[in-house]
Parts: structure tokens; C-alpha cells; sequence
């Protein structure tokens, strides 16, 4: 592996772990039985190369993007409304990552890894913020 694959590599790993700790979803008290979840922010990160003026060097980039899914409005004890909260984390997923492939083509991971890796962060949100209600 060469030293800039090593480079990045570092990178996308410390990105990734930057991204899960930011991810803290806002919970709100049970409301009559009801678990609630306000909201779970969705973000995307992408390793870059950026040319420098000086001699055509590039320095690796790290940039992200993120949205807020509402779900104030479901009651995730409800099998179909938990439904609705993954299919509103998938579309607010592929957005993001859809826009961060659109501004940085040649970033990496491409958009269906990041796709993949915004979901299951999001739902690791979920899954922490539901523990945390029933405590």
C-alpha cells in the first residue's frame, strides 16, 4: 500500500469515527407510552484531493454534508412508523450523498458506500436513542 493510499485510508477512518461522534440525536420524553425520537442527523463524509497552487501538489480534503430527519411525528413502538423513519433516513442519505459526489467527484467513498455507511450511522442513532427511552 503506498503512502498516500495509507494517507487516505487514516483519513477515512478518523472522518467516520468525527462523524459518529457528531451524530447525537435529540430525544424527547415518552409520551403516553409512545417512544419519540425528535430528530436523527444524517451525515455523509468524503475524502478529497485538492490541487494547491505550489507545484501541482494536492492535499487530501475531508468535507461532509449532513440533514436533520424529522420524526417527531412517528411513534417508533409502531412497526410501520419505524419503516417511514428508515426510508426518510435512506432518501435524506442518498441526497447528501448525491450532493458531496456532484461537488467531489474524485472523492472517495463513492456514493453507494457512502449511502450505506450514512444509513447504518444513522440508524446506530436510532437504535442508541431508543435504548436510552426504555432506561
Amino acid at each position: 500500500m503506498s503512502k498516500n493510499e495509507l494517507l487516505l485510508s487514516g483519513l477515512m477512518s478518523t472522518a467516520i469515527a468525527t462523524a459518529a461522534l457528531v451524530l447525537s440525536p435529540v430525544a424527547s420524553a415518552a409520551e403516553e407510552g409512545a417512544r419519540k425520537i425528535d430528530e436523527i442527523v444524517v451525515v455523509a463524509p468524503r475524502i478529497t484531493r485538492e490541487r494547491t497552487e505550489r507545484a501541482g501538489t494536492r492535499r487530501v480534503l475531508t468535507v461532509d454534508r449532513d440533514e436533520a430527519v424529522d420524526s417527531s411525528d412517528l411513534d417508533l413502538t409502531l412497526t410501520a412508523d419505524m419503516k417511514a423513519l428508515e426510508q426518510r433516513i435512506a432518501e435524506a442519505a442518498r441526497r447528501v450523498c448525491e450532493e458531496l459526489a456532484s461537488e467531489y467527484p474524485l472523492g472517495q467513498p463513492r456514493t453507494p458506500v457512502c449511502i450505506r455507511r450514512a444509513i447504518d450511522d444513522a440508524m446506530a442513532q436510532v437504535d442508541e436513542a431508543m435504548a436510552s427511552l426504555t432506561e
